[in-house]
């Protein structure tokens, strides 16, 4: 399978070997690392070398698509955006992006072509995501991709070592259709 989509701003690929040093920065900057779930801070490269491999096996087999979203102008790397193949049609999204590049879009921008794959090409029927209470800005950014809320749930957090609150929200295929088509 191979899903590298491409916007007016980004290139969407599998990461490489190559983005070791501004994947391990970004997420060694703690304001990031503390909005995921499950990256450890610090970050160090080994941590990267057995994500590479988790990835890898992953999109081989079919259970995650995992993009390195870099900017088309320099090909810098800018973050992640992923796509979990779930049970019953459900998938999960995430994303995130090095705190420099926060509040330019970007994370939008790449969101909508791996929606589409989740939805046109892994058959997902439902996209969940979820965003910790204290980060705001990412619920601004999954309710302008159509999600609602769903509820809260207690996470725990590997870079922050504690349970955080989470808000749940949800995309059904349908409407996502709607607003592709709007």
């Amino acid at each position: 399978m191979s899903f590298h989509p491409t916007t007016p701003r980004l290139i969407l690929r599998a990461p490489t070997l190559a983005d070791m040093p501004a994947f391990v920065a970004i997420l060694n900057d703690y304001e990031v690392a503390k909005n995921l779930r499950m990256v450890a801070h610090p970050f160090t490269e080994a941590m990267f070398r057995e994500a590479l491999v988790r990835i890898d096996r992953e999109r081989r087999d079919g259970a995650a698509y995992s993009l390195a979203v870099t900017r088309a102008m320099d090909g810098a790397l800018i973050g992640m955006c992923a796509v979990e193949r779930g049970e019953d049609g459900v998938c999960e999204f995430g994303y995130w992006y090095g705190r420099r590049f926060w509040g330019q879009g970007y994370a939008t921008e790449a969101a909508r072509p791996v929606m589409r794959f989740a939805f046109e090409d892994m058959g997902a029927e439902r996209l969940t995501a979820g965003w910790f209470e204290d980060n705001p800005a990412s619920g601004h950014v999954l309710a302008k991709l159509g999600f609602t809320v769903t509820g809260v749930a207690r996470v725990f957090s590997v870079g922050r070592n504690c349970e955080v609150t989470s808000n749940r929200v949800l995309l059904t295929a349908e409407q996502f259709a709607r607003k592709k088509a709007a």
